[in-house]
């Protein structure tokens, strides 16, 4: 027996157990390090992206704010003579344009004061608890696009590269770097069949028996009405407000609502001026709903030029050439003459004939059946009005060789002494007719008459007979009566049709007119590094 071999085999066990013990130990203690390590690491690094947003948004703040940063002009951005807008990025004495807030990117844009306010702007830092956060930026002009904004002067799109730094102070390791794209896209102007500007209850307002619906001009031609047999439908008989919908009676919108507003009440404005976007009664009904929008829309004011300085002027059946033409302030001619370009007026029986563009004429009432007929061109030539009202059965149109031209009616809204008219568009005596000398057209084309108008008064439109226009007003008060229908597109601080005159929204104009939109963020990336 050897038993005693055997003795001290305890401790040797108990101290392989505590070796054991004591890595377990260990490990667990550098375990736990670890995930303390991890979350420093996951803090820092969130802080030092949060850093990095706030660049993001101070630097979208500056190139946003009409206050800090306005819109390119020809004498920097859009002077070709030393910028290139047809490449990407845009380039500026053959480099790239550059608004920097970061020590890593240098500057390079054609107006200092720009640079400098950028500079101030697009830096800066945060206190997160006990840690010091900082960010910088640097934007890169990427795009840059004008184009003839719809209502006169020029639009102007930009796409903004906007790359901001966040970090920690005295933790080099600590940085991270995004990535975002602010983007101005050009909209359509005449996107809905009607549109109010307004932010109140009833901006607009339909009632009777009227109907909303569309139809595409473009696959018309001479005097054939839109049908169902030719495309109108009641799909994308859209409509739209900045404010509440109030639709009673039979009255039918035959697409959607759009509004930034929610809810179908009776919309009373509340201390808040919180309303419903939708107010239904009687039969009424709006076939697609309500889709709300992201924001309020925004649609520019028309630039129109100033007032005639001529006294207002009554025509009626009898006038000649020569005394029509110079109350006008025209040059008188034959028909010939005018067709040629060597004057700008002729009277031919109860018809007064007007060519020329940018012509700005006195306030005029027609009265006892006559017509007025203002010659297209392409580009729309624009004829400019103080004011204009038709009674007597007396009506105003188009003249056009092809279907590319079109007339532009602006409507200044001023007397001879500079004085607001209060309704500077009164229709409802009269009518607009149809396009003449043009095989190729159709009657039902809304591009064809565009009125447009600045200020804040009325516009009436009412009788029997149909009416074809686009009617650009975003401050004015648009009212529809009688049972013509309106072909074409409304849009007006308020539009307010009550009687059985239906609108039918022409298709054609999505592609025709366009006003600069609202500023979009995408392209959201980020890395650490």
């Amino acid at each position: 027996m050897h038993m005693h071999n055997e003795r001290g085999i305890a401790l040797v066990l108990a101290l392989f157990l505590v070796s054991a013990l004591s890595v377990l130990g260990a490990s667990l203690m550098f375990l736990s390090q670890t995930e303390a390590y991890a979350s420093m690491n996951y803090r820092m690094m969130s802080q030092a992206r949060y850093a990095a947003e706030a660049g993001i948004q101070k630097a979208s703040n500056f190139l946003l704010d009409p206050t800090q940063y306005l819109p390119p002009t020809a004498a920097d951005l859009l002077n070709p003579a030393n910028c290139n807008r047809n490449v990407s990025p845009v380039t500026c004495g053959g480099a790239e344009v550059i608004l920097s807030a970061s020590a890593t990117k240098a500057s390079n844009y054609p107006v200092a004061a720009v640079q400098t306010a950028y500079n101030a702007a697009g830096q800066g830092t945060l206190t997160a608890g006990n840690v010091t956060l900082t960010y910088g930026s640097y934007a890169r002009l990427v795009g840059l696009q004008t184009f003839e904004s719809y209502g006169g002067g020029s639009g102007v799109t930009e796409t903004w590269e906007i790359v901001a730094d966040g970090g920690l102070t005295g933790s080099p390791n600590a940085t991270v770097e995004i990535l975002a794209l602010i983007e101005t896209p050009k909209v359509p102007a005449s996107s809905y069949g009607a549109f109010g500007t307004d932010t109140t209850c009833g901006a607009l307002g339909f009632g009777g028996s009227v109907t909303v619906n569309s139809y595409d001009s473009s696959l018309l031609t001479g005097a054939t009405a839109p049908s169902a047999a030719n495309g109108m439908t009641n799909a994308g008989g859209d409509v739209g407000t900045n404010g509440n919908l109030t639709i009673t009676g039979s009255a039918d919108v035959g697409g959607k609502l759009y509004t930034p507003r929610t809810g179908v009440g009776a919309c009373t404005n509340g201390a808040n001026g919180a309303i419903d976007g939708l107010t239904e009664g009687g039969s009424a009904t709006v076939t697609g709903g309500m889709v709300k929008l992201p924001a309020a829309v925004t649609y520019p004011s028309p630039t129109l030029p100033s007032q005639s300085v001529l006294p207002a002027v009554s025509l009626s059946s009898g006038g000649t050439s020569a005394t029509t033409c110079a109350l006008l302030g025209l040059v008188p001619g034959t028909s010939a003459e005018v067709t040629a370009g060597t004057a700008q007026c002729n009277v031919t029986g109860s018809t007064i004939t007007i060519k020329g563009s940018g012509l700005v004429l006195p306030s005029v009432s027609l009265s006892s059946h006559i017509d007025i007929r203002l010659v297209a061109n392409s580009p729309s030539a624009q004829y400019n009005f103080n004011s204009i009202s038709l009674a007597g059965g007396s009506t105003i149109g188009v003249t056009a060789t092809t279907s590319t031209q079109g007339v532009t009616l602006g409507i200044i809204g001023k007397d001879n002494a500079g004085a607001a008219i209060a309704t500077p568009v009164d229709f409802t005596g009269g009518s607009q007719t149809a396009v003449s000398g043009c095989a190729t057209c159709s009657n039902y084309d809304a591009s064809m008459l565009q009125l447009i108008y600045a200020g804040t008064g009325q516009i009436k439109i009412g009788g029997t007979a149909d009416t074809v226009m686009t009617v650009y007003a975003p401050n004015a008060l648009f009212t529809l009566s009688g049972n013509g229908a309106v072909y074409g597109s409304l849009l007006a601080k308020r539009v307010n049709d009550t009687g059985n005159a239906s609108i039918h929204y022409d298709r054609r104009l999505l592609h025709d007119y366009w006003v600069v939109g609202h500023p979009m963020v995408g392209t959201f990336t980020w890395q650490r590094y």
